[in-house]
């Protein structure tokens, strides 16, 4: 038996050991890297109507309050939130549905962030956000938790989705990469001296 083969032979196991290992890894940082981006896409979308919408509460509705509910998951205002639409001011709502899981893709933990409102120039009705947590907290304008309708002043949205399908860990675990996002909103309209 040759000492220099099988040394070359168990040198060259251990690269093509080394090789695969680095490889796996190549991959299971390429899925989350991948899923990871979607799911922020996906969470700029939903911040993008909501900043829209939370901006103009109160706009051109000349009232004081215009808050119906201000629950932790649930929250309903009147503003006119689109310039262009048929609406004019009408009633947003957007809460946090955990009644009614997402089926169409693999994660457990989603549950739909449900926006009721103007969907375009000429429609009103729901529109569906995947998500992991919603939460709305109520200020006055010191900064003192409310939940007193008239002294809101600031709210704070807190919301975080997950992708709706895993990569894997090591070939066994899943990991459903997520996104956060928090922000406090002042809207001019519910700060205006009366």
């Amino acid at each position: 038996m040759n000492i220099g083969l099988v040394t070359s032979f168990l040198i060259g196991g251990i690269f093509l050991v080394a090789i695969l290992a680095f490889n796996i890894q190549v991959q299971s940082t390429s899925q989350e890297l991948t899923l990871s981006t979607i799911n922020q896409s996906s969470l700029n979308d939903i911040v993008e109507v909501i900043t829209n919408d939370f901006n103009r509460i109160g706009f051109n509705t000349g009232i004081a309050t215009p808050f119906t509910t201000i629950d932790s998951d649930d929250i309903l205002f009147q503003g006119d939130v689109f310039d262009g639409d048929s609406y004019g001011v009408t009633n947003i709502r957007y809460h946090y549905d955990t009644t009614d899981p997402v089926t169409s893709t693999s994660n457990p933990n989603d549950y739909y962030l449900v926006r009721t409102g103007p969907t375009g120039t000429s429609t009103y009705g729901d529109t569906k956000f995947p998500a992991v947590y919603f939460t709305v907290n109520y200020y006055t304008a010191t900064g003192t938790t409310t939940t007193d309708k008239a002294s809101v002043k600031k709210i704070e949205v807190e919301l975080m989705i997950e992708t709706g399908e895993a990569y894997s860990l090591n070939g066994t675990a899943k990991e459903y990469p997520r996104s956060v996002w928090k922000r406090i909103f002042v809207p001019n309209n519910i700060n205006l001296p009366y």
